[in-house]
C-alpha cells in the first residue's frame, strides 16, 4: 500500500478518505446522529491531503479532533481517523511537518478526550460506561489518555519503519553503497594478503643474514686470536650485515605500520566495469574508455591497477558533489599502460552553487603550484614504485582533480601463457 501511495499522490488517498468517512463516519451517524458526520468529513479531508498539502491535513486533523466539544458529543469513532492521517504523514511529509502531525494529534486528543469526560454528570455514560464518581472518571480519562498516545506512536513508528523499508532498503542507492563497502574490503584484503607475503619474504631473509652475521662472529672470534690484524676486516663485514638486516627490519616495521583490514577476495581489472556501475547508481557520471590491446596481468599488478582506480574514485565522491563527471582512460601499448583519472567536481560545485565569486586568481596560483598531498595519495605512490611506475597527482584551475599513472614496463607482469 505505500509503495501505491508513494507513487499516486490523490487516487491512495482520496479511497483512504472515503473508506473512513464510510466506515468509521457510518458508526458515528448511528451512535450519535447527523452532526457526527463534521468531524468524520474534516478527518477524511484531512486523509485525502496528506500526501498532496500535508500542512493543511494537519489543520484539518486537529480540526476534526476539536469539532465534537462545539456539539457536546462524546469522542467519536472517525477521530481514529486521525491516527490513518499520521502513518502516511509520517512516511512522506517533512521532518517539521511529522513531529508537528504527532504532537497535534496527542494534544488535540487529549483535549477532546478530557473535556467530553468533564462534562459528563452523574447519572451519563460513555458508550455504554457508567462514571459515576470522580475517581472512575479519572482512572477512564488517564486509560484514555494512555491509549491515545499508543496509537498516535504506532502509526508514527510504522509510517516510519514502513517508509524506511521501501525507499532505502534494497533500492539502487543502498545496493551501490553496499557495492561499495565490498569493493573496498576487497581491496582492504588483498592488500593485508600482499603485506604477509613480503612480511614472510623479508622474515626468511632477516634469518639468512642474521646466521650469516652469527657464523661470521664465532669464525671471527677464532681468526683474531691467530691474527689480531683481521678484527678490522671482520668488524667492517659484521657492520655490512647489521646495516642490510636494520634495512629490511626498518621495511617489514613500515609494512606492517599500516592500516589492516579483512575482507572478502582480490579484486583487479575485470571487477572495474561493476566499480563503475557502483559509482554511477551513486550519482557520478562515469565515462570509461580503453585504448589499445590490453593486458593480462598478475594478480598483484592486477590489483594494483584497480586500486588506483578505486581509490581516486573514492577521493571524488569524498570532495565533489554528485552529478561530477569522471572520465577514466587506459592506454594500452606493447608494453606500457597509462591511467588517465580526471573530474570536474570543482566545476560542477560552482555550477551547483551559482556562485563564482568566491574563486579567485590565487586559487588558479595555488592549484598549480602546490601538489596534493595526504596518506592516501603517499600510499598509491608507494605501491606503484613496487612495479617500475609512477603516479602524479594534480589539481586542475577552476575544473577538478587529475591523476595518472604510467607503467612503463607493463609487460613484465603478464600472465605465463
Amino acid at each position: 500500500m505505500f509503495l501505491w501511495i508513494r507513487d499516486q499522490k490523490w487516487l491512495p488517498t482520496l479511497y483512504l478518505g472515503l473508506i473512513t468517512i464510510l466506515v468509521f463516519g457510518g458508526s458515528d451517524y448511528f451512535l450519535q446522529g447527523p452532526l457526527a458526520l463534521v468531524a468524520a468529513s474534516l478527518i477524511s479531508l484531512s486523509i485525502l491531503f496528506t500526501r498532496s498539502l500535508p500542512w493543511l491535513a494537519i489543520a484539518l486533523t486537529s480540526a476534526g479532533l476539536l469539532s465534537p466539544l462545539f456539539w457536546n458529543l462524546q469522542p467519536q469513532v472517525s477521530q481514529i481517523g486521525s491516527s490513518v492521517a499520521l502513518l502516511i504523514l509520517s512516511g512522506f511529509s517533512s521532518k517539521i511537518q511529522r513531529r508537528i502531525a504527532f504532537i497535534a494529534n496527542i494534544v488535540f486528543g487529549f483535549i477532546a478526550y478530557l473535556v467530553c469526560i468533564g462534562n459528563l454528570s452523574y447519572g451519563n455514560s460513555l458508550y455504554g460506561v457508567q462514571l459515576p464518581t470522580d475517581s472512575s472518571k479519572i482512572a477512564f480519562g488517564l486509560l484514555g489518555c494512555v491509549a491515545i498516545v499508543a496509537i498516535s506512536a504506532n502509526a508514527w513508528f510504522i509510517g516510519r519503519y514502513v517508509f524506511t523499508q521501501i525507499t532505502h532498503v534494497g533500492s539502487e542507492v543502498d545496493l551501490a553503497n553496499l557495492e561499495s563497502q565490498v569493493s573496498i574490503s576487497q581491496l582492504n584484503l588483498a592488500e593485508q594478503n600482499r603485506r604477509f607475503g613480503v612480511a614472510r619474504d623479508v622474515t626468511d631473509l632477516l634469518l639468512e643474514k642474521v646466521s650469516a652475521t652469527m657464523v661470521q662472529v664465532e669464525s671471527g672470534s677464532y681468526a683474531i686470536k691467530a691474527d689480531p690484524s683481521v678484527a678490522n676486516r671482520l668488524l667492517e663485514s659484521v657492520s655490512s650485515s647489521i646495516r642490510e638486516a636494520f634495512s629490511e627490519i626498518r621495511r617489514l616495521s613500515d609494512l606492517l605500520a599500516l592500516q589492516e583490514s579483512k575482507s572478502l577476495a582480490l579484486p583487479g581489472i575485470r571487477d572495474l566495469n561493476n566499480l563503475f556501475v557502483t559509482y554511477r547508481e551513486l550519482g557520478f557520471n562515469v565515462n570509461f574508455r580503453e585504448n589499445g590491446q590490453s593486458i593480462d596481468l598478475v594478480e598483484n599488478a592486477s590489483l594494483v591497477v584497480y586500486r588506483i582506480v578505486s581509490e581516486t574514485l573514492s577521493n571524488v565522491r569524498q570532495h565533489a558533489p554528485s552529478n561530477t563527471g569522471i572520465d577514466v582512460d587506459f592506454i594500452w601499448t606493447d608494453s606500457a599502460l597509462q591511467i588517465l583519472i580526471k573530474d570536474n567536481g570543482e566545476e560542477t560545485l560552482k555550477a551547483n552553487s551559482k556562485d563564482s565569486s568566491s574563486y579567485t586568481v590565487q586559487d588558479d596560483q595555488q592549484a598549480l603550484t602546490e601538489r596534493p598531498t595526504g596518506a592516501g595519495l603517499t600510499a598509491l605512490a608507494e605501491m606503484v614504485k613496487l612495479y617500475d611506475a609512477t603516479i602524479e597527482f594534480a589539481k586542475v584551475p577552476g575544473v577538478g582533480f587529475k591523476v595518472s599513472a604510467a607503467f612503463p614496463d607493463v609487460r613484465k607482469y603478464a600472465k605465463a601463457k
